[in-house]
């Protein structure tokens, strides 16, 4: 019996199909910046690999209770060692934790211990039950940050007057641009999304 060319050839191919290495797994999705469902703000400066974010929610009650913090730190892969905090106390209130990817559009929020008030509202130190977070929009913010002034107003550009746009303390804005003392940002809300540019000093410092 006569082997063709063509049979010859694809029996090399098969042969070294199989000595090929498996493809290697898949990285982690990278961790995305932007606006998450249950009210967590997400950014990722491209530059630094800074991760900052911004958890925000309150149940009305009674009794009123709240989960409020701040986080920051350094993206490393699909993951991100942080540290968080209330923006108004960013050393007694400090907890390490981690921000890591869940999958595509998905994050997870681990914390070793709970921020006072998260227990009765949202966990993120139960093992069993993981706090992960589903992306509804993606922004291009270089860093998160949050309304320390009564009221911060936006404006058109660094320096010039304000319109009538603002927000309130306790707010968090992304940040897509820096420029001496101003930052221009997005406050994303239930309804619409207010821009512009806001000043330095009205913010908490990152």
């Amino acid at each position: 019996m006569t082997m063709t060319a063509e049979w010859i050839g694809a029996a090399a191919l098969a042969a070294l199909l199989a000595l090929a290495p498996a493809p290697a797994a898949a990285a982690p999705p990278a961790i995305a910046g932007g606006v998450y469902d249950n009210t967590l703000l997400l950014a990722v400066d491209p530059a630094s690999g800074a991760v900052s974010g911004y958890f925000d929610m309150s149940e009305p009650g009674p009794p009123a209770m709240s989960c409020i913090f701040y986080l920051k730190g350094r993206l490393a892969g699909g993951a991100a060692a942080v540290t968080t905090y209330f923006p108004d106390d960013p050393k007694d209130d400090a907890i390490r934790g981690a921000v890591s990817s869940a999958g595509a559009g998905k994050v997870r929020i681990t914390l070793p211990t709970e921020h006072g008030g998260c227990g009765n509202v949202w966990q993120f130190a139960d093992k069993d039950n993981p706090a992960e977070f589903a992306l509804q929009k993606a922004e291009p913010w270089m860093a998160v940050r949050v309304v320390k002034a009564d009221r911060a107003y936006f404006s058109p550009a660094p320096g010039a007057p304000h319109g009538h746009a603002y927000v309130v303390k306790g707010d968090g804005v992304g940040v897509r641009a820096t420029q001496g003392r101003w930052a221009q940002a997005d406050f994303v809300g239930e309804k619409r999304t207010s821009s512009g540019w806001l000043k330095e000093s009205d913010l908490y410092p990152p």
